[in-house]
């Protein structure tokens, strides 16, 4: 217990926290202008010293994106799990790493879950989504959080920020396979400066979609049963600035998901009594202030509680039913000091502390808790045409179970280096190298999951190489925007958790695997002014990926593609905006994937190609709005599976109706 008490006083000694981190919310006061020549400025993904994409708002709407996790399915180099309708599950991963290796955070402060480490995107709304970005490696500003840089890639949540006037916002999208999603948004000033705003929703969904099944030469078509969901989703905001130069922000968050589970699809058995109830209830606090000319403090704390109770009314169970219930909590303090010195410095110093347990209904339950210390000391120099960044992150993780063996204790130095330079004044072209190397903790599920996890296990240990070059053409004649983003990179995994049988009936979790992945991730973007009131978008972005098991040259998987990840994949996207209706088309696809890393024939699932199409306009009512959209999905009614056996929706169609005061 002593030693509990000093890592809790070890923790709130040194706490941090921060804003928006990938640079998608608006620019704090240390930051140094974006590059600007005759007027012209280069977007900051374009000088970032790491992989940094960054969608705003707006550029949600052009690209025609219906939902968070299809905003990072755009992206290059990203993987994205989905089990098919609305609410499914969609997890996404980076670059051959697992989804476990993706930190999520939202207005600046991390989502959790221990027990199987990813996040789930879809409890996130668009509609209350400024910005969603995704750095891969290390960020350029480092007044972050050191849990931020403890993941090889951060993906980046900016909901709408509260605003100084009263608003009302709402909406309500209804859509194929009895699909209704009301939204509503309030704000208002409070006093100078102050502001409060509420956001709730509700999504229903039978998800009763058809699929097309084939077995052999038999092919019939068939319905997805039992994939009713209901979820609702609350979220209250709180700006408060203390002082001019001081922000003080606070959140409630509330989801509650109630859902039954289809599951995969097995020829001549279409029978499933699974249902999953879930709830997550989080609030968060975060305070800015500079102390000096030279000093600067961030501070956070957050409480996290999630739930997942499980129940199946299965025959084959004693009693004839299954209920598994998880119960999960996290305390979180995070503190940063920026100091800038003269001359082009910037020096941080961040810590984090935060607990974690989880209990369940389980017999075998041994009631497991962690405690996780990080610290992180970073040095950047930022001067004319070159950016150099260093950081050395320190973790300390103290496992224990109050019933049962814990996990290993795990403590590690992870250091990373990043580099941007320009080469030419007179050219927006930036060159950029990056090197990261960092580990990733089991997670409980790993660790202590009944007749599987394996409290022995290692954690797993990654490095990355990257380079890259950027190129922004000045604006020139109808030409308003253009970028160029080529990147190429390197990753291995060391000590990779895998299970593996240890007999016909038992299986457990070990260190054997190895990967490494290389490939080439390019985008480009541009915007034609061709007339007034007229703009022309497009978006196109291409990945190259091969991801290769490298733990035995005896083994069958040996240098075969990781299961689930393809070698190609990307999309593309153009939208015309003008005064009568504004139209967006937008394809997004990927290659052949395997269910298994032996690539068997039997566990190929086929690439595909989905496209959307997006029409929308405002109409203006005084001091009012009323905005029309209507959206088209999978336009070809294509057939696809991005999980095996669990068949995505053909083609859907939603409208929207949003009313702004």
């Amino acid at each position: 217990m002593r030693r509990h008490t000093a890592l809790i006083l070890l923790g709130i000694s040194s706490l941090a926290s921060a804003q928006n981190t990938l640079e998608v919310s608006d620019t704090v006061a240390y930051e140094l202008d974006e590059f600007e020549m005759t007027g012209f400025a280069a977007p900051k993904a374009a000088v970032s010293s790491a992989p940094l994409r960054v969608v705003n708002q707006q550029g949600l709407l052009k690209q025609g994106v219906t939902d968070v996790s299809d905003a990072l399915h755009r992206m290059p180099g990203v993987n994205l799990r989905d089990y098919g309708g609305a609410g499914g599950v969609k997890t996404v991963s980076v670059r051959g790493f697992g989804a476990s290796h993706t930190g999520v955070f939202y207005d600046g402060i991390p989502l959790s879950d221990v027990q199987s480490g990813q996040i789930d995107l879809s409890r996130y709304s668009i509609d209350n989504v400024g910005s969603v970005g995704i750095v891969i490696g290390d960020n350029d500003d480092i007044f972050i959080p050191a849990r931020m840089a403890a993941s090889a890639a951060t993906v980046s949540i900016s909901s709408l920020p509260a605003v100084d006037r009263t608003e009302l916002t709402a909406k309500m999208r209804v859509g194929s396979f009895g699909f209704y999603n009301p939204f509503l948004r309030v704000g208002t000033p409070l006093r100078e400066n102050a502001a409060l705003n509420f956001v709730g929703e509700f999504t229903h969904a039978d998800n009763d979609y058809p699929f097309t099944l084939v077995n052999a030469q038999t092919v019939t078509r068939e319905k997805r049963t039992n994939s009713r969901m209901n979820s609702g989703h609350a979220e209250l905001n709180f700006l408060l600035p203390p002082t001019p130069s001081s922000t003080f922000t606070a959140k409630v968050y509330y989801y509650n998901n109630s859902r039954q589970l289809p599951g995969p699809v097995i020829y001549y058995n279409n029978v499933s009594h699974e249902h999953l109830r879930e709830r997550n209830a989080m609030g968060q606090l975060q305070y800015q202030t500079p102390l000096s000319s030279l000093l600067s403090l961030k501070g956070g704390l957050k409480f996290n509680y999630a739930a997942s109770l499980y129940h199946d009314e299965n025959g084959k169970y004693p009693g004839g039913v299954l209920d598994q219930n998880y119960y999960q909590r996290e305390y979180y303090a995070t503190a940063a000091l920026l100091y800038k010195p003269a001359g082009h410095w910037l020096l941080d110093y961040s810590a984090d502390y935060f607990y974690n347990n989880l209990n369940s209904n389980l017999k075998s339950d041994s009631r497991p808790y962690r405690n996780s210390i990080l610290q992180s000391l970073t040095a950047k120099y930022a001067g004319r045409g070159l950016t150099v960044m260093a950081r050395l992150l320190g973790s300390l993780y103290y496992n224990g179970a109050k019933a049962g063996t814990p996990a290993r204790n795990a403590s590690r130095l992870s250091p990373s280096v990043s580099l941007s330079y320009q080469p030419v004044r007179e050219q927006l072209l930036f060159l950029r190298l990056s090197y990261k190397n960092i580990f990733r903790m089991p997670t409980f599920n790993e660790a202590y999951f009944d007749h599987l996890g394996s409290t022995d296990i290692l954690p797993e240990s990654t490095d990355q190489f990257n380079v890259g070059a950027t190129y922004t053409l000045r604006r020139s004649g109808i030409l308003s925007l253009g970028t160029v983003t080529v990147d190429g990179y390197v990753n291995n995994i060391h000590d990779m958790i895998v299970a593996v049988p240890y007999n016909m009936f038992i299986w457990n979790m070990v260190n054997l695997g190895k990967v490494r992945t290389y490939g080439v991730d390019v985008t480009a973007e541009t915007t034609i002014t061709p007339g007034q009131n007229h703009d022309i978008s497009l978006s196109l972005s291409y990945s190259y990926q091969r991801a290769m098991p490298m733990t035995n040259p005896e083994s069958s998987d040996w240098k075969k593609q990781v299961a689930y990840i393809p070698r190609n994949s990307g999309s593309a996207s153009i939208s015309y905006e003008n005064p009568w209706a504004n139209i967006s088309f937008s394809g997004t696809g990927v290659s052949e994937r395997y269910t298994t890393n032996n690539n068997l024939p039997a566990t190929r699932i086929d690439g595909y190609m989905e496209f959307g199409l997006t029409l929308w306009r405002t109409f203006q009512l005084k001091s009012h709005s009323l905005d029309i959209r209507a959206d088209i999905q999978n336009l070809f009614d294509k057939q696809y599976y991005i999980v095996a056996r669990y068949p995505m929706p053909g083609r859907q169609y939603k409208l929207t109706l949003t009313y702004k005061l």
